[in-house]
């Protein structure tokens, strides 16, 4: 194989260099993280509105968490089509259109006053125009832009909901308090709108092609008779004998599984599809049954409303660790181990929030928001990677939303059980308790998938 001279390598790095100083992919991610962490906090921000919401209009907890229940199914249910629309019309059409709605819900929520109105602004109205900016389509762009460096992009980006809950929850709260959550929700419908609407029409596009940066390019260099080719992959040179020497690579250990084109029609058919539907859906009913109703029984056992959104803020703070340290840790042990150990953390964060509802003890809660935000962060990141061991192809997106729907669905479930217990026992016990058996059981069921029983990665020495 002919070997690179300097020379050639020079004048590949200065193709590069002609591109753009900084490869266009890495300022799609950082728009597509600020956009995710803002518009992720639709959603979670709702158990901080959630306590003043029932001090005004004395509403049942059960009644009232309808509403994030609505909000969940319609974004699951919306997901796929607000894909199908990004693919079609492109984002900078459909993204700000989506801000608009979103903002223009959250707008009408601060005047509202009966309870079907939450309904129809923040579960219907809200959870359609979010879809657009949410994470499948989010990712669906990301991924568009990267070769090399896909997994790592996409991490940078799901961290952003972490990032949300640490910088601008802890804000909500503080305004909440001072101006109420009335004034709160139109300050943040507001941002919703011109915030991803500016940085959409300003700096994203679909594909590389749409600003005539491909993500991968061959560049053929070299003196005539010694023609040389190098690979441009994420705006980086690769050179061939690099590209050999890869130190990871992926072993198959499922052959035929892999050669299958996978549809979602041929997937639902399997048993791994089915086990990682129900691992999706049952992480989100535990998380749920804790996440939503988490200010109220801190307040409830004594601690303060401001020490109990800055817990939710540091748990986000450790979420994005837990994100990062979960893909890390999947590419080394396996998704199942990875998934086991996040659900045996957050299982013990579970026993601590217990003991801090005993005794008024913020070591026991800033104890239980380190395993909560490490335990859930590390799960999700193993769960997606997951699915694109088993289902790798062209139709990955479809049946990676439908599995995505489900877990939609099982917060929705988690999100109005939880209020449930409440209004029947006025505890939180029976959350507690189910949401340790749902985790254990997710855990259980990511070794049916089985996902490193198809494909492996290990590390292979360079030159082998």
């Amino acid at each position: 194989m002919p070997q690179i001279k300097q020379s050639d390598k020079q004048a590949s790095e200065e193709a590069v260099r002609a591109w753009s100083p900084i490869y266009y992919g890495w300022i799609i991610v950082a728009v597509c993280f600020v956009v995710l962490t803002l518009i992720s906090l639709v959603a979670t921000s709702f158990p901080i509105f959630y306590v003043p919401v029932l001090e005004d209009f004395n509403w049942s907890r059960g009644s009232t968490a309808i509403a994030l229940s609505i909000h969940l199914i319609l974004s699951g249910v919306a997901a796929p089509f607000a894909g199908g629309l990004i693919d079609r019309f492109g984002p900078r059409l459909v993204m700000p259109l989506g801000a608009l709605l979103t903002g223009s819900a959250l707008v009408l929520l601060s005047r509202s006053t009966a309870l079907w109105q939450f309904y129809v602004t923040f579960g219907l109205f809200a959870a359609i125009g979010s879809s657009t900016l949410h994470i499948t389509p989010l990712t669906a762009v990301v991924s568009d832009w990267f070769v090399r460096h896909r997994g790592t992009a996409i991490s940078i980006v799901v961290a952003g909901p972490g990032a949300g809950q640490l910088v601008i929850l802890p804000l909500l709260q503080n305004l909440i308090n001072r101006m109420g959550w009335r004034h709160t929700y139109l300050i943040f419908g507001l941002a919703v709108l011109i915030v991803p609407t500016a940085l959409v029409l300003l700096f994203l596009y679909r594909r590389p092609s749409d600003r005539g940066l491909p993500a991968k390019q061959e560049l053929r260099l070299g003196k005539s008779g010694a023609r040389v080719v190098s690979m441009v992959e994420d705006g980086e040179v690769i050179e061939p004998k690099t590209r050999i020497d890869r130190r990871a690579e992926v072993v198959i250990l499922d052959k035929k599984w892999v050669e299958t084109d996978w549809t979602v029609g041929t997937a639902v058919r399997t048993q791994r599809f089915w086990a990682l539907t129900l691992v999706m859906a049952l992480v989100a009913v535990g998380f749920f049954l804790i996440s939503v109703h988490l200010i109220a029984y801190l307040v409830d056992k004594g601690y303060s409303p401001l020490m109990a959104a800055s817990v939710m803020g540091f748990q986000g703070l450790i979420n994005i660790i837990g994100t990062l340290l979960g893909g890390m840790l999947g590419d080394r042990i396996g998704r199942e181990k990875t998934l086991t150990l996040g659900m045996a953390m957050f299982i013990a964060c579970i026993v601590l929030l217990n003991i801090g509802g005993f005794i008024v003890s913020p070591v026991c809660i800033y104890g239980f928001a380190v395993l909560y935000g490490i335990g859930y962060g590390m799960a999700f990141p193993a769960l997606m990677a997951s699915v694109a061991d088993l289902f790798q192809g062209k139709h990955f997106g479809s049946i990676l939303g439908v599995i995505l729907l489900s877990g939609y669905f099982g917060a929705a479930l988690g999100s109005w059980l939880g209020g449930l217990f409440f209004d029947l026992t006025h505890a939180y016990r029976w959350n507690f308790l189910l949401a340790g058996i749902v985790m254990l059981s997710s855990a259980a069921l990511i070794w049916k998938a089985g996902p490193s029983q198809v494909r492996l990665l290990t590390t292979v020495p360079p030159n082998q």
